[in-house]
């Protein structure tokens, strides 16, 4: 998994930029991430958009991955906060995360 860091400040995000919204610094460099980390909150969507009412009920997560970097993601089985859980795949979009073993 491809992260990005700002060269000033160390802000990390998973998208490139063109400039960092924490300092305004146009130098970013290129991390590789395991994708590992921990259900930081979530929320259970039962009631989904026309899109998705097919897959309800589903968990919206947001995933601590490093000290400085969480992502919102989706799961599909039951999770608690503080579950250790790691990067599946990137399906319409959408990072998919799945329980650890």
């Amino acid at each position: 998994m491809d992260a990005f860091r700002c060269n000033e400040c160390g802000y990390e995000t998973l998208s490139e930029k063109y400039y960092c919204p924490k300092c305004r610094n146009s130098s970013f460099s290129r991390l590789e991430i395991e994708g590992d980390g921990h259900v930081y909150s979530f929320t259970t969507i039962h009631i989904a958009p026309p899109k998705f009412a097919d897959k309800a009920p589903y968990q919206v997560v947001l995933v601590q991955i490093t000290e400085r970097l969480r992502v919102t993601g989706y799961m599909d089985e039951a999770i608690n906060i503080g579950d250790s859980v790691s990067f599946k795949e990137i399906q319409e979009g959408a990072y998919i995360f799945q329980k650890s073993s």
